[in-house]
């Protein structure tokens, strides 16, 4: 069974760990299924608002595809989420991100 086939199984038996998901994502964008990946990582955001990895690695990654405006409103996705939860790293992460992507 390869590492692909092993996430979608860890999702089928645990539906709710937004961390598989976002590993899937991940195995995605390194396959070269980019779109794939970022229509996974949306709806990872829409599904599990407060999985903060998602903000950051989206964000990113629109922000080297050239879709400046995306990232930047991702990226200020997390940033609320994270000021709503006092995830000063996280939010000091994201903000660092729009700064060099600005």
């Amino acid at each position: 069974m390869n590492r692909k086939e092993l996430i979608s199984q860890a999702i089928e038996e645990n539906p709710e760990n937004p961390l598989n998901h976002y590993l899937l994502a991940i195995e995605e964008r390194s396959e070269g299924f980019i779109d794939n990946c970022i229509n996974r990582l949306y709806s990872i955001i829409e599904r599990f608002p407060t999985y903060h990895p998602t903000y950051y690695t989206l964000a990113e990654l629109l922000y080297q595809l050239d879709q400046t405006d995306k990232g930047t409103r991702i990226a200020n996705a997390g940033i609320r989420n994270a000021k709503d939860l006092r995830l000063t790293k996280v939010l000091h992460e994201l903000e660092q991100l729009i700064l060099i992507n600005d």
